[in-house]
């Protein structure tokens, strides 16, 4: 059965996506603590009252926006494994094009990615113990959603009879850290960015690193 939705709910919902993306563009640029609601309401160009009708506090439009992230992420990563599956690719190729659809969803959407580095990484080692345990639900969701089409390579013999929890940490862990160095360069100095590799070129590279490692010719 199909539902849908009414004409005030719609505009609901894209008000509400306004002001997250507003709220994704003020915390990147100002971080959390000194971001406002005030100037999220101006940049999404809404009254800091219908802001408030909303969200109730400045820290529920974070905790919105990390909620998405995780959103995406694990539909990205579902989605990347199950088109190369149907698709009968070999798992290499289906790994390589998981990298490159990662690389490019950050690539596009670096305010995120600066928000996930600065706010929830402050907050996973705070004192505030409930947030905390709240954000580490939510990035287990990515290792979960990674999890399944490892144990499946396991399984057909793609990989190693490694713990797959472990290798969906270090493989996520690598493409954070991959990208945490080109957003760090670009940052600092604009004129890196034609420099930087590209998501097809990081792709590569970090494919090649953790299926092949490091090593030019393997031990005897």
């Amino acid at each position: 059965m199909e539902f849908t939705l009414s004409r005030r709910e719609r505009e609901r919902m894209l008000r509400r996506q306004a002001m997250l993306e507003a709220a994704r563009a003020v915390f990147a640029e100002k971080g959390f603590a000194n971001a406002t609601i005030e100037e999220v309401a101006h940049r999404a160009e809404f009254g800091k009252g219908t802001v408030y009708n909303y969200f109730e506090k400045k820290e529920d439009l974070l905790f919105a926006i990390i909620d998405e992230l995780y959103d995406e992420i694990c539909v990205l990563i579902e989605t990347s494994f199950a088109r190369g599956c149907d698709a009968g690719d070999p798992f290499r190729d289906t790994f390589r094009a998981f990298l490159e659809a990662f690389f490019g969803f950050f690539a596009e959407r670096q305010d995120l990615f600066v928000i996930a580095m600065k706010e929830v990484q402050a907050l996973l080692f705070s004192d505030e113990h409930e947030k905390a345990a709240y954000l580490m639900q939510q990035s287990n969701r990515a290792v979960k959603a990674l999890v399944t089409p490892l144990q499946h390579a396991i399984h057909a013999g793609h990989l190693k009879p490694l713990n797959p929890v472990s290798m969906a940490y270090t493989i996520l862990g690598n493409l954070q850290g991959f990208q945490m160095h080109a957003c760090a360069a670009a940052r600092m100095n604009p004129e890196c960015r034609n420099h930087l590799p590209t998501p097809r070129d990081a792709a590569d590279f970090l494919c090649t690193i953790l299926l092949d490692g490091l090593a030019a010719h393997p031990e005897p």
